[in-house]
């Protein structure tokens, strides 16, 4: 193919899913749809009747219906969210089925186009409806899920754990403990131990590897413009040394992320950043936003967790025995661990992405959504650079080969 036809591709992939999207947005406008069905997709309160939600919420109850229920709209970022308060006749109340739910939706046309090109849009419905039910660990419960990858419309109903747990949600100014720290690793160990190699991965289309989302994400706001924006734009918390060095650290992030999608495979959360983390009433850590969901070597979460998670001098002194940990938990759940050596350097290997990830964050264009706050922004950038230096990225991932 001639080099000209491959530049275009991703401006003509953009142009088509503008096409599209913006179609049925247009419609939606018009027609404002009502969701009855349980095969109908949600987006925004208005659109919700008792009887889509008896559907959802009551299958495999005979008799349990939903009664009453009221949403209120909780905030918008890259998704839409909502709180849904439910009640049930008693056949439904006898049942034990959920009152509290919290919705993620793509009610919008940007975060519609942004999650479809990005290649994530199926990601968070996906991984409640077919992973979630398997696995044992602190993260909220689904109840349905359901995307359109055609209209760009998904929605999770999930657990508030607001509401269930008393949870509180943390950023790089909440402080994080070493106990609770490791309890953030046993859970991740446990997830990735349960689908260690697992074939059954791979039937998941929505499950990429981290160089294919790269490769999705760079064709939507171009990381390495976007990145060297935000440098500028995180000056006062980042070394100097690290934006001199932006083509080389940026090759070693493509090598990092091809380390990343071979060998032992897992399911990863791929975003786990301290931002998607939460503390409950009970003191138990989990993980929480599930949509931008992968499958890769277990150093990706481990690193980005423990990199964004930290203060530098915690994540300094703790992060050998951490690792350590890990480990042990991996073990322990089944999957055959590596040794420490192997393992340490995959995590320095893995030491780039999130440092690199949060300077595009930053650094988005101005027909880009503001993804995150400055400050969270600027938190965990300062916490991923001097991880990067510290671990000088498993030497620029071996100068990138």
């Amino acid at each position: 193919m001639e080099p000209q036809a491959t530049a275009r591709r991703p401006a003509l992939a953009i142009v088509r899913g503008i096409t599209r999207i913006g179609g049925h947005v247009a419609r939606e406008a018009v027609v404002r749809p009502r969701a009855v069905e349980a095969t109908d997709v949600p987006v925004i309160g208005r659109e919700v009747t008792a009887d889509w939600l008896t559907a959802v919420l009551c299958a495999g109850h005979p008799g349990a219906a939903v009664q009453t229920f009221a949403s209120e709209t909780a905030s918008t970022g890259t998704s839409t969210r909502w709180k849904l308060n439910v009640t049930y006749n008693e056949a439904g109340r006898v049942a034990g089925l959920p009152e509290n739910l919290f919705a993620k939706t793509t009610a919008d046309f940007k975060q519609r186009l942004t999650l479809d090109l990005a290649g994530i849009l199926a990601g968070e419905p996906g991984f409640f409806k077919h992973l979630r039910p398997e696995l044992d660990i602190e993260a909220p419960r689904g109840f349905h899920s359901a995307v359109d990858e055609r209209s760009g419309r998904s929605i999770s109903l999930l657990e508030d754990i607001v509401s269930t747990k008393g949870a509180s949600f943390c950023t790089p100014a909440t402080p994080i403990g070493r106990a609770q720290t490791e309890d953030l690793l046993r859970t991740m160990a446990t997830w990735h131990a349960r689908y260690w190699d697992d074939q059954d991965l791979e039937r998941h289309r929505w499950l990429k590897p981290p160089r294919a989302h790269f490769a999705n994400l760079d064709r939507l706001i171009g990381m390495s413009k976007r990145s060297q924006v935000g440098a500028r734009r995180a000056a006062t918390v980042l070394p100097d040394i690290l934006p001199a060095q932006h083509d080389r650290l940026y090759r070693a992030l493509e090598r990092s992320l091809e380390i990343a999608s071979t060998g032992p495979q897992t399911f990863l959360h791929g975003d786990s950043h301290i931002g998607n983390t939460y503390i409950t009433a009970a003191g138990r850590m989990g993980f929480t936003d599930w949509q931008v969901v992968l499958r890769g070597s277990w150093a990706y979460d481990f690193a980005y967790v423990v990199s964004s998670g930290l203060a530098v001098a915690d994540r300094r002194a703790w992060e050998r025995d951490l690792l350590t940990g890990y480990l042990e938990r991996l073990a322990a759940c089944g999957a055959p661990a590596p040794d420490f050596d192997t393992a340490w350097l995959a995590y320095r290997q893995q030491a780039l992405y999130p440092y690199f990830i949060w300077l595009s964050t930053i650094g988005h264009s101005a027909i880009q959504p503001k993804y995150q706050p400055d400050e969270i922004s600027l938190g965990i950038i300062e916490r991923t650079a001097m991880t990067v230096l510290d671990l000088e990225a498993a030497q620029a991932v071996e100068e990138a080969r």
